[in-house]
């Protein structure tokens, strides 16, 4: 099986669960932000669109979107709850990005989805596709874990209790390889009905390795949070929003 088809059968195995096993997250101040930087009637287009846990509300705002991701059950969840909302998808690969003559006023990628491309050259050909799409004095957008020595990275295998009730008891099993920067979970889910294995694997990029990959796409740096709300990064801190502008814009 291809990386492609590979990461199809993943996600459409996640599509019916996505949407419960990320509940608590709340995506409205992450709609709040984007809304922002795309401005006013802005053209969005979201990389791994997903089931538009982040474009829906974002639509609700006022910004047209347009997603892409390379599962068909995805796409399909998030036309489900779509109703009449300016949202549009297509399957797709990122890294082979290709939005034809449309430009985008803002392009963002959530949820450390950039690192489900898994190899440096598929992450530095998505920069480069989303420095062609972007319009003059665009931003591109990305959410994603900081990977830091403590917790996580601090062992090669690690077992956790996720949630733990009379009614159920969900594991997640995390296996990490640092010399390729690979993280692979098994999301596992006991309960009077069966057994659910929903699995993940990523390759993690570090924050000078994704500013060196951008600036050899063309990307320059022009804020970092620690969170939607625009609070600062610092070492301690466990994700960030970064932004990029195309080089040679204004910040």
């Amino acid at each position: 099986m291809d990386f492609l088809a590979h990461q199809q059968q993943l996600w459409d195995q996640w599509a019916p669960h996505y949407n419960d096993e990320h509940q608590d997250r709340d995506p409205h101040p992450a709609a709040d932000f984007l809304a922002e930087l795309a401005g006013a009637g802005g053209q969005a287009l979201e990389l791994a669109i997903g089931t538009g846990r982040i474009a829906l509300p974002l639509a609700d705002r006022g910004i047209t979107v347009t997603g892409i991701d390379v599962s068909p059950a995805m796409l399909n969840e998030l036309h489900h709850h779509r109703g009449d909302r300016p949202v549009h998808t297509y399957v797709g690969d990122m890294a082979d990005l290709d939005t034809g003559s449309d430009r985008y006023d803002l392009i963002y990628v959530a949820f450390s989805s950039f690192y489900f491309l898994m190899t440096q050259a598929r992450q530095a050909a998505c920069l480069q596709r989303v420095t062609q799409a972007l319009t003059p004095g665009g931003r591109f957008v990305i959410e994603a874990t900081i990977p830091r020595a403590p917790g996580l990275l601090a062992g090669r295998q690690q077992l956790a209790v996720r949630e733990l009730t009379g009614a159920h008891l969900s594991l997640s099993a995390i296996s990490h390889d640092p010399i390729e920067q690979i993280i692979r979970f098994q999301e596992i889910r006991f309960d009077p009905t069966g057994t659910r294995l929903l699995p993940v694997v990523m390759r993690y990029v570090h924050l000078s390795e994704l500013d060196l990959l951008a600036a050899a796409a063309r990307l320059t740096l022009t804020a970092r949070y620690a969170d939607w709300h625009r609070t600062l990064v610092t070492a301690s801190s466990s994700q960030h929003i970064s932004v990029y502008s195309p080089a040679g814009d204004t910040p």
